[in-house]
C-alpha cells in the first residue's frame, strides 16, 4: 500500500497500533525475562503458602496428574511481578469490599488481631487437665534430667494482645477454662520459675506505660514490650540461682513508621498501603562485659523479638542457640537455619547451663514441643 495514499487519521491510527504492539510485546518479554530470572527484586509475599512439589517425578506421577499440578503450582508462584499483582488485586478487595486475610481481626481505635490468638482466651483449644497433667509429669522429668546435669529451667509464657487489649475487641465467647490458667496454675504448685507476661503486661498495660506494648498492627509484643520483659526474664534466671549479665537500656528512638514485627498484621494483609503510623519506640541496650551463661532456648515466634533488641547476644554466651519450634536452630542471628534432629538438641543441650521455654498462649497446646520426651544417654 503506498503511504501517500492513507490520510493523516489513517497513518496515525497505524502508528498507535504499532505502538500499542510493541508495547504489549515488551511487557510479555519482561514477563517471562522476570518469570524465569527475577532481575528486579520484589518484595515477598507474607504469611505461609503451601506448593505442592512432586521431587522424585515417576511414570506413574504423570497419570494421576500430581506432576502436572506440581508444575502448574510452581509456575503460578513464580510468576513475574505476582506478589505486586497480588497486592493490588487484595488492595481493591479490602477498599471496596472490605474483603481481607480471615486471620486479621479488626477491633476499636485501629487496633488489629490475629484470629489465632481468640481460641486461646475464649478456652476453644482447651486440652483438658488429664492431658495438662500428663505434660506437666513429662516436665517434671525433663527438669530432673536437667538438674541431674547441675543444670537449670526457666519458663517464659508471652503475652497475648487479646487479654492486654481486651476493651479493643470483641472476645465472641462465653468463659471457659483455658490452657493458660491451668497450665499456670499447676506450674506454680510445683515450684517452677515462671516469668509469666500475660499478667505482668496486664498490671503494665493499667499502669499506662510510655508506649505501646503491642503495636496496633502487629501480633506480638511490640519491640519495646519485648524489652521491658527482659528485666522480668532477667529476675526469672536470678531466682534459680542464674546470673545474667547485667544491662541497661541506653536510649529509645521513636518512630511513627512500624518496624520489624510492629506491623506483621498488616504485612499479613498483603496489601499496597503502607502501615498506618503510630508512635512506637525501639529501645538499644548496652551489656556489661561479664560471665554469660550458655542457654537453650526452645521457643515459637515470639523470640525472634530477642535477636532483633540484640538481647540474646547480650544476655547469653555466644554459642547459645534458639529452637524455633523445636524443628530448626538460629545460632547468633536468624539468617541462618539448621534443621534440628534428636542428635543435634542433645549435644546443645548437654552444653547449656540452662534451659529457656518461651511459649505463647496458643503454643500451649503443644506445650513443649515434644522436647521433654528427648533422651539424653
Amino acid at each position: 500500500m503506498d503511504i501517500s495514499s492513507l490520510s493523516k487519521s489513517e497513518i496515525e491510527k497505524s502508528n498507535t497500533n504499532r505502538i500499542l504492539f510493541f508495547s504489549a510485546l515488551a511487557f510479555l518479554t519482561l514477563l517471562l525475562v522476570q518469570s524465569a530470572f527475577h532481575p528486579i527484586k520484589e518484595v515477598k509475599l507474607s504469611g505461609a503458602e503451601h506448593v505442592s512439589s512432586v521431587s522424585d517425578v515417576q511414570f506413574t506421577h504423570w497419570f494421576d496428574r500430581s506432576a502436572q499440578h506440581s508444575v502448574e503450582q510452581t509456575v503460578k508462584q513464580n510468576f513475574g511481578f505476582r506478589a505486586a499483582i497480588v497486592r493490588m488485586v487484595n488492595q481493591l478487595r479490602f477498599t471496596f469490599l472490605d474483603e481481607h486475610h480471615p486471620s486479621v481481626v479488626f477491633g476499636k481505635n485501629g487496633y488489629y488481631f490475629e484470629e489465632g490468638y481468640r481460641a486461646s482466651v475464649c478456652g476453644l483449644d482447651f486440652i483438658g487437665e488429664k492431658a495438662i497433667d500428663a505434660k506437666v509429669d513429662s516436665l517434671d522429668h525433663f527438669r530432673n534430667k536437667l538438674l541431674l546435669e547441675g543444670k537449670k529451667l526457666v519458663i517464659l509464657i508471652a503475652p497475648n494482645k487479646w487479654r492486654t487489649h481486651k476493651n479493643k475487641v470483641d472476645w465472641q465467647c462465653k468463659p471457659k477454662t483455658t490452657n493458660y490458667e491451668m497450665f499456670v496454675d499447676k506450674l506454680k504448685h510445683r515450684g517452677y520459675s515462671i516469668c509469666d507476661e500475660i499478667d505482668l503486661f496486664q498490671y503494665e498495660q493499667s499502669l499506662k506505660p510510655a508506649y505501646p506494648l503491642h503495636s496496633k498492627q502487629g501480633t506480638h509484643w511490640s519491640i519495646y514490650g519485648a524489652a521491658l520483659s527482659a528485666e522480668h526474664l532477667w529476675m526469672a534466671f536470678a531466682q534459680e540461682g542464674i546470673s545474667l549479665s547485667q544491662f541497661k537500656m541506653e536510649r529509645e528512638e521513636i518512630d511513627s513508621l512500624p518496624r520489624n514485627t510492629d506491623k506483621d498484621l498488616h504485612e499479613l494483609l498483603n496489601i499496597v498501603a503502607p502501615p498506618k503510623k503510630e508512635v512506637l519506640a525501639y529501645p538499644s541496650f548496652t551489656f556489661n562485659e561479664e560471665y554469660k551463661p550458655r542457654v537453650t532456648v526452645i521457643g515459637d515466634s515470639y523470640y525472634q523479638s530477642y535477636y532483633y533488641l540484640g538481647l540474646h547476644q547480650g544476655l547469653f554466651s555466644m554459642d547459645s542457640k534458639y529452637f524455633y519450634y523445636n524443628k530448626s536452630m538460629y545460632s547468633d542471628n536468624l539468617e541462618e537455619k539448621v534443621p534440628l534432629n534428636d542428635s543435634i538438641r542433645r549435644s546443645e543441650i548437654a552444653a547449656s547451663d540452662a534451659v529457656l521455654l518461651v511459649m505463647s498462649e496458643p503454643s500451649l497446646k503443644r506445650f513443649g514441643f515434644g522436647v521433654f520426651e528427648l533422651e539424653f544417654n
